[in-house]
């Protein structure tokens, strides 16, 4: 029986998520909030975020290397993910694999997010540039040290 999944080839292993109404109940059991709303959270919380794997994980028919959240978390992040737009995508796409969210749905939550994260990230940048400084983690290495035109 085929069944709708996200497919995933992380570190030499063939990855199908998917979440089964079992694994909604746990994940509203253990938020105390509608399934929707963990996974719109995941994109940012890290705790969420290997919850919804974890159980998207474990299904039967599935025969994932792994049914740990955490592990699969850590694959993820070994393969190249990174930020709430790649984690938030991932998500979504989960969420629509198992009836939660249509395509159409997805494509606008995909579409909020990343102007969301521009727009928050190119604020910060242009903060720095207007005032001349930078956000510490931000600063780009300078040739003239830390202070320009000091000498």
């Amino acid at each position: 029986m085929m069944r709708k999944c996200v497919p995933l080839r992380l570190d030499g292993g063939e990855y199908r998520l998917r979440l089964t109404l079992r694994g909604q109940r746990r994940l509203r059991e253990r938020f105390g909030e509608e399934t929707l709303q963990t996974v719109l959270l995941a994109a940012a919380d890290g705790e969420r975020m290997s919850a919804l794997l974890g159980e998207a994980l474990e299904w039967e028919g599935a025969n994932n290397p792994t049914t740990d959240g955490e592990a699969l978390y850590d694959l993820l992040v070994d393969a190249g993910y990174h930020g709430q737009e790649r984690f938030g995508a991932l998500a979504f796409d989960i969420a629509a694999a198992s009836g939660l969210l249509s395509e159409r749905q997805v494509g606008q939550l995909k579409d909020a997010l990343r102007e969301t994260v521009e727009q928050a990230f190119g604020e910060m940048l242009r903060g720095a540039r207007e005032d001349g400084s930078a956000h510490p983690e931000m600063q780009e290495e300078r040739s003239d040290g830390p202070f320009p035109g000091a000498a």
